[in-house]
């Protein structure tokens, strides 16, 4: 018999250069072993035995939602699930220059899963919350949680997404748009699981890459559009497997944690390997000129335009000047998720203007491959 955890209420929710797996696998060395006690129906800890990690995840479901259908149901179909999620996570990490250090298996707990009543909504009463608390912690770091009946943003319940709770990673799978609400809503078709695949990003890591998407009817300076790099965090969370991929960045952040989670690893990783000084220099030919420079930013987060008023403005001494690289994006070392994403950075020579994009991954990037000075070179 499927085990039920009752919950009264509930508010949930790719480098350089080709290298070989080989290769891979002595850059990213990580501990490898495997916890010799099973501490629970037949789960060990997350562990890396070197070829592959192992991750359980706990799953949760709305108890409106699990009454709809039958246990025999949701196994069947969250194990095939599970299998798109980690055949589609593991693909698109051997596509580009970057490769996955390890085979990531995901492993859904089908015996235990937790149902939950009420809403489902973030916060201290929320279904994180409660899932997390009812879960044990030494052997899940990762729940899922399932709302098959959308109850409307009056109840409480707004998007899904990926959050962190007490070092924990808490994933709701909701559909909040009006057509959807108090009917079932099948959450095992083609778009769901590339959807978790792209959350599943941020459980190791990675940031919103599509949060950087500046629409150039919404740029205020100069009307330009800008495209992030190509990835599952940005174009790629819906498109077919054969046609998607993590990019070369996302590859690095997630080889970084491997097995690990700990608290906030989105933000701390980038702060941890941001690059330490940023260079912005201009030339006219070969000689450098000293150009005035003003830095643009994103129109908040999520923001997909770019504010008509600068955030810094300098003028260039010898054709260059050197900042402290943090301190442009971030905004208060304290809260690392408050930061600027992308700056557009003009520069001004005898009348002239020449524009620059500049976004937080490319010095976290840098940073990751130990160049801990990046420069931003404008030609006239």
């Amino acid at each position: 018999m499927l085990g039920k955890n009752m919950l009264s209420q509930f508010t949930l929710l790719c480098g350089l250069s080709l290298i070989s797996c080989e290769d891979v696998a002595d850059k990213y060395k990580q501990d490898i072993f495997k916890p010799e006690k099973e501490e629970e129906k037949g789960y060990v800890a997350d562990y890396d035995d070197g070829e592959n990690i192992y991750i359980n995840v706990k799953i949760a479901i709305d108890k409106k939602g699990w009454d709809s259908q039958s246990e025999t149901f949701f196994k069947g179909k969250l194990k095939e699930q599970w299998e798109q999620i980690n055949t589609r996570f593991n693909s698109c990490g051997q596509k580009g220059n970057e490769k996955l250090a390890r085979n990531y298996i995901f492993q859904p707990d089908l015996e235990d899963i937790i149902v939950y009543e009420g809403c489902s909504y973030w916060g201290n009463n929320g279904a994180d919350t409660k899932v997390v608390a009812a879960m044990n912690k030494n052997i899940f770091k990762l729940t899922v949680i399932y709302d098959f009946f959308y109850e409307g943003a009056e109840n409480g319940e707004y998007g899904g997404g990926c959050g962190d709770y007490d070092g924990i990673g808490t994933i709701l799978v909701i559909n909040a748009s009006d057509g959807a609400k108090d009917k079932y809503n099948d959450h095992f078709d083609q778009y769901t699981y590339r959807a978790i695949t792209h959350e599943l990003g941020h459980f190791r890591g990675v940031i919103d890459l599509y949060a950087e998407v500046i629409n150039g009817a919404n740029n205020q300076v100069n009307g330009q559009s800008f495209m992030p790099t190509s990835c599952l965090m940005n174009d790629m969370t819906y498109t077919p497997d054969s046609e998607s991929k993590w990019s070369d960045y996302a590859v690095k952040i997630i080889n970084k944690a491997g097995v690990a989670k700990v608290p906030g690893m989105i933000n701390n990783y980038m702060y941890e390997d941001f690059a330490d000084e940023l260079i912005v220099e201009a030339k006219s030919g070969d000689q450098p000129v000293d150009a005035v420079i003003k830095m643009y930013p994103q129109s908040g987060s999520y923001g997909n335009g770019i504010l008509s008023t600068p955030k810094r403005e300098f003028t260039l001494s010898s054709g260059s000047k050197t900042l402290d690289a943090r301190s442009v994006f971030f905004n208060n070392p304290d809260y690392k998720w408050d930061r600027t994403g992308i700056f557009l950075v003009e520069a001004t020579y005898n009348g002239v203007k020449k524009y620059e994009w500049l976004t937080d991954y490319m010095l976290h990037d840098s940073g990751m491959n130990n160049q801990k000075k990046y420069t931003l070179s404008i030609v006239f």
